[in-house]
């Protein structure tokens, strides 16, 4: 018998793709074209709840004290769905989520989010899914997602439904410190610039065909701690993508002023001996990749740097997990700590 009220709970973090992810597979279900390699990141949080509740007629979502609706509240609800079908209930759901760093600013915000939402829907469901298949749900809604669920460095191959690990967080002491530019909301979502961009661009398959054996330098730079290998070809993969946006029509520019000029002081402090190398994502903030001993330095001139609003150090973080479903759900604070334990 189905229970009236059932409650999971979850905290995931957001992940930095090294290799970058960029357009769809033609086999569909939010496969990815490109393989890709990330980074997950400790000090960039999700906490979500999900309440199933048999009085609720419709599913309803709230972010950070906002109300999700329209086509957000149509994602929440697709993945929702899939758990129900699952678990054969029918049960409308109440979400409730917090982010500690800036939602839709090309952070990951949706890798971190849609990793929380799986592991707690699964959990209030009581659900015996495995961490691949929390993975595979996740990416569904997601490709990014998929990486979240695991700790330290991911990979997700082109076409592929489940994200797979390569390394832990203990693997390599590394730092992503993150430049904010710009915390509002970007102009163009991740997947609305995507499929723009595999429509319009004329080097998109050229970005297809390229991406495999970057994603290879990546990894084998990883695995062996080779920092100037990860930062020859992450660098690449990252101006690669940005180029197959600006070259679409109408072009899809995340890059602001400061994104550009920090590039050249990244390129030029590495040509010093310095051990720096950015990437930036659907959006203009630059993730600069640094040995950990370094991170606390390269924060200190960022935050002179003009155009920087913040600065986030990031280290390798965990996978997502399941919380106590019991107590208040706390929001996090600007100190990028969590209020109170869950």
């Amino acid at each position: 018998m189905t229970k009236d009220i059932s409650k999971g709970r979850s905290e995931a973090c957001a992940n930095i793709a090294l290799a970058k992810y960029w357009g769809k597979s033609a086999l569909g279900d939010n496969l990815t074209a490109v393989p890709s390699l990330s980074l997950t990141l400790d000090a960039l949080r999700t906490r979500t709840e999900v309440i199933f509740d048999a009085e609720l007629k419709e599913d309803e979502a709230v972010f950070a004290g906002i109300k999700a609706e329209g086509l957000s509240l149509q994602r929440i609800s697709r993945a929702l769905d899939r758990f129900r079908n699952i678990a054969e209930d029918q049960r409308r759901a109440r979400v409730l989520s917090f982010n500690n760093f800036p939602t839709a600013a090309g952070l990951a915000s949706s890798a971190s989010g849609f990793a929380a939402l799986c592991v707690a829907a699964s959990s209030a469901l009581t659900l015996p899914l495995s961490v691949g298949q929390l993975s595979d749900q996740a990416r569904k809604n997601s490709a990014s997602a998929g990486r979240s669920l695991f700790g330290g460095f991911a990979e997700l191959e082109a076409k592929t439904a489940e994200a797979q690990p390569i390394a832990p967080s203990s693997h390599w002491d590394v730092a992503m410190v993150v430049a904010v530019i710009s915390s509002a909301k970007k102009a163009v979502g991740s997947t609305g610039g995507m499929l723009h961009t595999e429509k319009t661009c004329p080097y998109y398959q050229q970005w297809v065909d390229s991406s495999p054996a970057i994603f290879e330098e990546v990894k084998a730079g990883v695995l062996s701690r080779d920092f100037e290998r990860v930062a020859t070809y992450m660098e690449h993969s990252t101006r690669l993508m940005h180029a197959t946006m600006m070259t679409s029509l109408p072009p899809v520019l995340y890059f602001k002023g400061a994104t550009i000029e920090l590039m050249h002081e990244i390129q030029n402090r590495r040509a010093q001996g310095e051990e720096v190398a950015y990437t930036m994502d659907a959006g203009p903030n630059v993730k600069v990749f640094t040995l950990g001993a370094k991170a606390d330095g390269v924060a200190r001139w960022l935050r002179e740097y003009p155009g920087v609003e913040d600065v986030l150090i990031c280290r390798p973080g965990p996978g997502a997990a399941e919380l106590d479903a019991n107590g208040p759900l706390q929001e996090a604070i600007r100190t990028k700590e969590w209020a109170a334990d869950a």
